[in-house]
């Protein structure tokens, strides 16, 4: 699920408002915006036909933007429909038709009245912050994700550690914001073609003053090498199996002139640099799961849970016009700290070792131009906790997507 607002109190409304997009689409294929052939094979013939093409959706915007504004969307797309095939009602028929499509497109506007006044509430200074013009944001993202865990400690005299790296996980996905309220789709290529085992969830929301990550990962594609009491293994995708959650949450200060979804969802829109002081809570829990980890083909399990409060800081950077940069870090102290490992020779608990913390960093790059956007942005997190000489664990994970999106 891709980026949303916070407190999405009328979302309710929303499917209802898909038609919106829905007819869009629809009308270009029944009103034959598509049927414009290209005369020639030159390359001014192609950009005469484009154009052509071009005028045509934007013509069939318009006037749905237009229709939409009067409450009679559906009653303008019932029209364009019917025109198209001709259909023939009895009177009777169209009164029926009429009057039921009156009611439903006088909910759908009052929904959308709903959306437009939380939409333009101003909670925020707008000489830094403002909403981008536009119902509509639709955005195309590549997105890449790995993991990693380090670990090692020792008990009655035996060493052990490991070093082990999951495969990268790519996804490509679609997501379209209405009024900002967003609903997105991925799909794994790898995943398709059956080549990852893993599966991954993430699930965000951005807010100026408050918002969260938070991701799941299930995966069997770990491998790398551990050393158990002086052998070292090999171990391959297979042998390793994972589950784990990570939350993180922040509460920013300067929410009036910093925004979060500037940078990550581009809900609003940087227009003066501003930096903010956060708080945040972070909760990491995992389970590990290892076969053989040693000569004597003996299993192992790891268990992870750790809880931190901690504060942090974050700035948006603007350069000139088109241009804004992120970076922030927020590192929570642990709170609360549970975690052991458990083997053939018996199990070994994790000792609380001050400083134990969660780290989150955050990027991004934004480059806007006219309702266009394109961009990259990360998110790392990183959980090191432990005493090396008994259990210290160190688990790594980021995320880096790229995207292009429009507005209208």
């Amino acid at each position: 699920m891709q980026s949303m607002d916070r407190k999405p109190f009328v979302t309710s409304y929303f499917p209802a408002n898909t038609w919106y997009l829905a007819l869009l689409v629809t009308t270009l294929l029944l009103t034959g915006g598509g049927k414009v052939q290209a005369q020639g094979t030159d390359s001014v013939a192609r950009r005469s036909n484009f154009a052509a093409r071009w005028a045509v959706a934007d013509s069939l915007r318009r006037r749905m933007r237009l229709a939409a504004d009067e409450g009679r969307l559906l009653q303008w797309g019932d029209s364009v429909v019917r025109a198209k095939w001709g259909r023939g009602l009895t009177d009777s028929a169209q009164t029926l038709r009429r009057h039921r499509l009156q009611r439903i497109d006088s909910r759908l506007s009052h929904g959308d009245q709903l959306l437009q006044k939380r939409y333009q509430r101003s909670s925020y200074d707008t000489l830094y912050v403002v909403r981008p013009e536009g119902r509509w944001t639709v955005k195309l993202r590549a997105n890449l994700s790995g993991a990693r865990i380090t670990f090692e400690g020792g008990d009655k005299g035996k060493y052990f550690s490991g070093d082990l790296k999951a495969d990268y996980r790519g996804t490509l996905s679609v997501a379209v914001a209405y009024r900002g309220i967003a609903v997105g789709v991925a799909i794994n290529p790898a995943k398709l073609a059956g080549k990852s085992k893993d599966n991954e969830l993430n699930l965000n929301s951005y807010g100026n003053a408050f918002g969260f990550d938070v991701v799941y990962l299930s995966s069997k594609t770990y491998h790398g090498n551990i050393n158990s009491d002086g052998v070292l293994s090999y171990f391959d995708k297979g042998q390793v199996r994972q589950r784990a959650v990570n939350l993180n949450a922040y509460y920013a200060f300067n929410n009036r002139r910093f925004s979060f979804p500037a940078a990550f969802s581009q809900s609003y829109i940087q227009k003066r640099s501003a930096g903010a002081v956060m708080i945040g809570v972070s909760l990491d829990g995992q389970q590990t799961d290892v076969d053989g980890y040693d000569h004597k083909g003996g299993e192992a399990r790891l268990r992870i849970l750790q809880l931190g409060i901690g504060v942090g800081y974050g700035y948006n950077l603007v350069l000139g016009r088109r241009w804004l940069f992120h970076l922030s870090a927020l590192p929570t102290l642990d709170v609360l700290v549970k975690s052991s490992i458990r083997g053939i020779d018996g199990r070994v608990s994790m000792p609380y070792h001050f400083p134990s913390v969660i780290i989150t960093g955050r990027g991004a790059a934004v480059y806007s131009w006219s309702n266009k956007f394109v961009g990259l942005t990360m998110v790392y997190n990183a959980s090191p906790a432990g005493d090396r000489s008994r259990l210290y664990v160190d688990r790594e994970k980021g995320r880096v997507r790229l995207f292009y999106g429009f507005r209208f």
